[in-house]
């Protein structure tokens, strides 16, 4: 999921919102240095809407800019990047509507960018609109070692059907058997073929 959004002001380098969804522990002397940096990569983008992705270890930093407003944040690395970019785009692009007039002349109250939080959750679902949606396979009731034995499966489809317990993904399977994905893919088409199979969406 999304960590922690960040909503900076380019020229001032102040971090005027934040909004954490995540359960990222992480030390806020590293966060703040680390967003300065942010803003001094943003001055060299280039005019518009620019979004980027910066590889965080753990984590991934994914920052947008427009009319000096940066938006970044700290997304785990299983999801969905370019979905990412896309959700602090539309954030961008609604905070800078909201208050683009107010940044002209801004006192330095941070109180009026409080209500914009509600904004986020909805832009970005509580920061869950980045995660990656996964389809697992799913046998449909029990499969039988009789089929192996009269011929009607051949082994390896037999053994796939046996992992497809709905938590786990076809290169999961593979690895727990040991057995090249391809193979893995085969049989699954062999099962679904044969009406055994469904697929489920988790994440």
């Amino acid at each position: 999921m999304i960590q922690v959004i960040y909503i900076l002001i380019a020229d001032s380098g102040l971090c005027v919102l934040d909004r954490k969804y995540g359960e990222a522990d992480m030390d806020p002397n590293l966060i703040s240095g680390f967003l300065t940096a942010l803003i001094q990569f943003g001055r060299e983008l280039s005019s518009g809407n620019r979004v980027h992705v910066i590889d965080f270890g753990a984590f991934d930093i994914c920052l947008s800019l427009k009319n000096n407003v940066i938006v970044a944040a700290i997304v785990d690395k299983t999801d969905d990047t370019n979905a990412a970019m896309a959700i602090l785009a539309d954030v961008n692009n609604a905070f800078v509507k909201q208050y683009g007039d107010i940044l002209q002349e801004w006192d330095g109250n941070l109180e009026p960018f409080e209500i914009f939080k509600e904004t986020i959750d909805e832009i970005t679902k509580n920061g869950k609109a980045s995660e990656k949606k996964i389809l697992v396979p799913v046998l449909k009731g029990k499969v039988s070692p009789m089929l192996v034995r009269l011929g009607q499966m051949d082994q390896n489809t037999y053994d796939v059907a046996k992992m497809c317990t709905g938590k786990l993904t076809a290169r999961a399977i593979a690895d727990q058997l040991g057995k090249h994905l391809k193979d893995v893919q085969k049989a699954l088409h062999t099962l679904e073929d044969m009406k055994m199979l469904t697929w489920k969406e988790i994440g």
